[in-house]
Order: C-alpha cells, then sequence, then structure tokens
C-alpha cells in the first residue's frame, strides 16, 4: 500500500527523473497503468454512450501523447507500437462511422496507416531534433553542488605518500585509463561542468561502437562520481537499490547518493571508438565553443604558430599534442590552470617555469585547441596499472575533442610512459608521437555532492508533493471554472428563454428548458423526433406537447396566460425529476449534455439544410 501510494502521488514525477529506458520497478509502472486504465474506461465509456465516430479515440490518443512525453527527446522510433495504435484508431472510426464501409473501408485504413508511418520516418521528426523534453522542466533529485573541480585534485593525490587504494577494475578488453569526470565549461580560471543527473537504469544510452566491459569495487575512492569506461551504455549493479545511482545522459557520468561508497561493486559496459588516424584525418570537428574573457594574445600566437603546416584539422590537433609531450613534467610544479598559469607554462624560457603536470598539459591543450575553432574538453580519471588495482598515483588528466559523426577523441598531451610521481626535466621528456591506441571515450562533470536521495518518502519529495500539489490545484481549479462556465451557460439559456420576445418563443423554452432537464438524466430525443412523439415517450412532457405544437404551427393564437402555463409545466417536471436532493440531481445539474446535445442538433440541422440547398 505503501509502494501504491507513492507511486499514485509521486510516480509522473520519478518517471521524469531516470534515465531512459526506465527498469521495471513498481512506483515507475502505477502511473503508465493508471493511465491506460482511465484511457481504456474513458475511452469504452465513450463508445458504449455516445454516437461520435471520433469520440472513443480521444482517451487513447491522449494516453499515448501522454507516452511521447514522457520519453522525450530519446532518439529512435517506435514502429510496431505507432503502427498498432493507428490501424486500430482508424478502424474504430471506420466501424462506428460506416459498418456496412468495412469491405472497402479496410484497404483504406491499412493505406493511410502506411503513408502515415512511411511520411513520419522521413521527415525530421524522427530523428528527434529538438525535441521538447518535460525532464528540463523538472528538477532532478540528484544534484551535485559546484565545489573545486576535480583537475585541481590531481596534483594533491599524485603527491599522496604512501599511495592510497581507491578502486580495482577488471576490463575486457583492456584499456589503458578510466575516466570520473569530463569538464565542458571554462571561464578563463576553472575547468568545470554543471551537468544534471536522473536516477541511472540498467540501460544508459545506445551508443553504437566496440564495447569494453569493466568490473569495477570501490575500496577509499570518496564520492560522488563513480569510474566509467567508454561511453557508458549498460550498468549492473550487485546491489537491490538502484536508484542510489545518479547518471548524466550528457556526459555520460555516474555519481552516486553516498559520500563514502566503499564496498560498491559493479559492471559497466562502455563503447570506446579507437583511435584511427586514417579516419580522423578525414573527419570534420564539431562546431567550435568560444573561450571567454578573451585569452592572452600570447596562447592564439602560439597555437597559430605550432600548427601552420597541417594540412588537416586531426594534423593541426596532433601538433599540438606533440609539442606538450615535450614540456617538462614536474609534480612539484604550481598548481592551477587558469590563463594566467598556462601563460607562464607555456611562454617561459625557464625550464624551472616551464615545468608542469598533467593539469596543466590537459587544460593547455584544450584552451589552444579552443583557440583554433575546436569544441575541446578536458577528461579526469586514472591510469589503469597492469594488476587493475587503481590508487591515488594513477590519477591523471587528458583532453578529448569532438568530431562530426566519430564522437570524443582523446588526445594525451602528457607523456604517460613515464611514472607521475618522478620528476623529470626537459633533456627526459621523449618527444612522443599520438597518444596510446584504445583510450576510453567520455566522463562525468564537476564534483562536490550533496545529493538528495530519491526513493523514500520524507527524503527528497519535497520537490515531488509541491510539484503534485500545484497539479492537483491545477486540476480542481480548471474543474471549477468549467463546472461554473457550464452553470452559467445553463442560467442564461434559461433567463433568455424565459424573456423570449413573444409567447410562441417563451413557450418553446420551457419545451426545451424540460428536454434539457430530462437529456440531463440520459434521455435522448432525436433531432427529427416531434412533441407528439416525445409526450408518448416521457409521460410528463404530455401537458406541455399540445402548447409546443400549437407554438409552431398556430403562434398567433398563443397568449400570455398559454406562455405562463407552459412554464408552470416545466417547474413541475423538474420538482417530479428531482423531488429531494441527492447525487443524482447534482450530476444532473452540473451535466454539459443538454449543451452539447443543442450543439449537435444545431450541426446536424444546418447540414440538412445544405444539402436541401436551402441558404
Amino acid at each position: 500500500m505503501t509502494e501504491l501510494f507513492w507511486g499514485v502521488v509521486g510516480g509522473w514525477a520519478r518517471m521524469l527523473t531516470v534515465g531512459l529506458p526506465v527498469d521495471v520497478r513498481g512506483d515507475l509502472l502505477i502511473t503508465p497503468v493508471l493511465i491506460a486504465w482511465i484511457a481504456g474506461f474513458t475511452g469504452t465509456t465513450l463508445a458504449t454512450r455516445t454516437r461520435s465516430a471520433l469520440a472513443p479515440i480521444g482517451p487513447p490518443l491522449a494516453a499515448f501523447a501522454i507516452a511521447l512525453l514522457f520519453v522525450g527527446d530519446r532518439p529512435g522510433t517506435h514502429v510496431i507500437a505507432t503502427t498498432v495504435f493507428l490501424a486500430g484508431a482508424l478502424s474504430l472510426v471506420l466501424l462506428r462511422a460506416n459498418q456496412s464501409a468495412l469491405r472497402y473501408g479496410v484497404p483504406v485504413v491499412v493505406i493511410v496507416a502506411a503513408l502515415g508511418i512511411g511520411v513520419g520516418l522521413i521527415t525530421p521528426l524522427s530523428r528527434g531534433d529538438d525535441r521538447f523534453d518535460p525532464r528540463d522542466l523538472h528538477k532532478a533529485p540528484l544534484w551535485i553542488a559546484d565545489t573545486l573541480t576535480p583537475l585541481a585534485e590531481i596534483k594533491s593525490q599524485l603527491r599522496e605518500q604512501p599511495p592510497r587504494q581507491l578502486f580495482t577494475v577488471r576490463t575486457d578488453p583492456a584499456v589503458d585509463r578510466i575516466r570520473t569526470a569530463t569538464l565542458n565549461d571554462y571561464d578563463g580560471t576553472l575547468w568545470t561542468s554543471a551537468d544534471q543527473f536522473v536516477v541511472a537504469g540498467r540501460q544508459l544510452s545506445d551508443v553504437d561502437g566496440p564495447a569494453v566491459t569493466a568490473d569495477i569495487e570501490i575500496d577509499t575512492l570518496k564520492g560522488p562520481f563513480l569510474p566509467v569506461v567508454g561511453e557508458p551504455t549498460r550498468l549492473d549493479l550487485t546491489v537491490d537499490d538502484i536508484t542510489k545511482i545518479g547518471y548524466s545522459e550528457a556526459s555520460g557520468v555516474l555519481a552516486t547518493t553516498e559520500t563514502n561508497p566503499k564496498g560498491l561493486r559493479y559492471t559497466i559496459v562502455g563503447n570506446v571508438n579507437p583511435r584511427d588516424d586514417q579516419r580522423l584525418h578525414a573527419a570534420i570537428p564539431s562546431a567550435t565553443v568560444p573561450l571567454p574573457n578573451g585569452p592572452p594574445p600570447q596562447l592564439r600566437a602560439l597555437a597559430q604558430q605550432l600548427t601552420l603546416g597541417a594540412q588537416t584539422p586531426y594534423a593541426k590537433l596532433l601538433a599540438i599534442e606533440t609539442y606538450l609531450r615535450r614540456l617538462p613534467y614536474n609534480i612539484d610544479a604550481p598548481p592551477g590552470h587558469s590563463y594566467g598559469a598556462l601563460t607562464r607554462v607555456l611562454t617561459a624560457t625557464d625550464p624551472a617555469d616551464a615545468a608542469s603536470h598533467a593539469e596543466q598539459h590537459a587544460a593547455a591543450f584544450a584552451v589552444l585547441a579552443r583557440a583554433l575553432g575546436f569544441h575541446t574538453r578536458v577528461a579526469v580519471g586514472y591510469r589503469l596499472p597492469a594488476n587493475g588495482s587503481v590508487t591515488t598515483s594513477d590519477a591523471h588528466a587528458w583532453a578529448e575533442v569532438a568530431f562530426d559523426g566519430v564522437g570524443w577523441v582523446p588526445f594525451e598531451p602528457t607523456d604517460v610512459k613515464s611514472k607521475p610521481s618522478e620528476p623529470r626535466t626537459q633533456s627526459d621528456s621523449p618527444v612522443s608521437g599520438p597518444p596510446p591506441p584504445n583510450p576510453p571515450l567520455a566522463a562525468p562533470p564537476a564534483e562536490g555532492p550533496t545529493p538528495d536521495p530519491s526513493g523514500e518518502p520524507g527524503s527528497g519529495w519535497g520537490d515531488v508533493l509541491r510539484t503534485t500539489a500545484v497539479v492537483a490545484i491545477s486540476f480542481v481549479s480548471f474543474l471549477i471554472l468549467l463546472t461554473g462556465l457550464i452553470l452559467a451557460e445553463k442560467a442564461r439559456r434559461r433567463w433568455r428563454r424565459r424573456k423570449a420576445p413573444d409567447h410562441a418563443a417563451r413557450v418553446l423554452g420551457a419545451w426545451d428548458e424540460a428536454t434539457d432537464r430530462l437529456v440531463e438524466r440520459g434521455a435522448t430525443f432525436a433531432v427529427s423526433t416531434t412533441f407528439a412523439e416525445a409526450a408518448e415517450r416521457v409521460v410528463g412532457l404530455a401537458p406541455l406537447a399540445p402548447l409546443a405544437t400549437a407554438a409552431v404551427f398556430a403562434p398567433d393564437h398563443v397568449t400570455n396566460d398559454d406562455a405562463r402555463h407552459a412554464w408552470q409545466l416545466e417547474k413541475q417536471l423538474r420538482r417530479e425529476l428531482s423531488p429531494r436532493p441527492s447525487p443524482r440531481s447534482l450530476r444532473a445539474w452540473l451535466s454539459p449534455r443538454p449543451l452539447l446535445v443543442s450543439w449537435r442538433h444545431a450541426r446536424t440541422t444546418r447540414r440538412n439544410l445544405r444539402e436541401l440547398g436551402v441558404s
């Protein structure tokens, strides 16, 4: 019952804060089950209570639209589900509109459904570009606060003695590094990121590429960020509560609500694109991300100088990478990766001033490449030793560049062949070519957790309850407004009928009011029904029928007394229908059916007149 209650109250909100595709869990199943049941019940009621051909497909169509909203901007198509829905809806319309035309209408349904699906697949709609996603409007339950960038923590980890074991990892096939963060934003001082996290599911993404499987067990690694390999596609936990893991769809980062996740074990599958020089020479870089606050002219001049003679964008990146790998390496160098720090390192004439380590090398590559118009980011993670036991001495950073149709390509601006704990001078630094062949892709954002646990009542549900309250109040307000409009329109019609300019019109107004009261209780009258036929069906209309007939065929003979008597008969009929207040009389009082029937009869009359050629 607790699961049912929280599923009804906040299941819809939870569905907007989990990664797609959503795992099958009780609290997440309640919302689609409720929507499907309401759509089925309402559609069946409309099919059995109305004659409209289109009305019964309204509720299923609404449910289908709600499903599209929950899917959001996730790429991909669901051809089978759409085909079945479209064919079923069109068949229902055909069946209700003209049963005798089924033999001719079924081929039309097939053709229309096929055309609808075909056009949908070839239009930009199927690509999912710029689709609206309600997740953009809903605050995720897992929030990572802004704090010191993880790039600035590399030096402290490298200097930690003795090295502290952080986690163990076994990969198949082998890779040389594993990521914990990706930093996309640079303000001239720090590389940071501000990703939004959703509750992770087992299926993280559907990126294609060579798959790498990593079995990871956390030891002393502090939260919130967890190691990932490549572009994560699947997460398998050895613990039951997967709701404590957050996932950033933008950067492929995993985060946990646990500040000390010691003992956490999981398997992550990621896709890793091999570094293919031939393919990258022909690849086109993605759209540039400009540098902020006007970078120093020395950095732009250096970037242009290093890439003179390079024939392709990839060749320019290789030139920057090779230059940075030649710089003196020393973990005792001053920290920082601001414009000032990078200018000091890159323009120094004294080898002591040019000494730096992975923090400056990765940041310098990203800045120099952005100065030339490339889309770059900084990745933070760890180099993987042969035994799979990762310690603080394996902390590392590198750069990644986005290529259209390829994805993020890693570049290694630091000489990784040397042990990072051993300072070396420029004379010891080898001039190395392209980096190792198979570094993993993708990684997370900037660090600093203030997680808001999700899934339990009373912890992290404040926003859900407030949002639910707002939705409920809005819905109730809409119902009150709609009810007020219905009552106001009924009162206006009654006043207009009683105040009609002539006696015959007031008699007919009394007749219309009497039939409206019967329609409110489920009675139906065709537009062609005569007064006598209606009186035969409803005894209460018998005294009114002669007066209404006279008002139509002999209006000049209808007196004021006739009009007053007609309204007295209408009042008597109302009393007989509702002798005392009851739920049924209240439902009839609020029913909009008389308004809908009048509109339908007016439409039918206009159509019949047009067919007869009467304007």
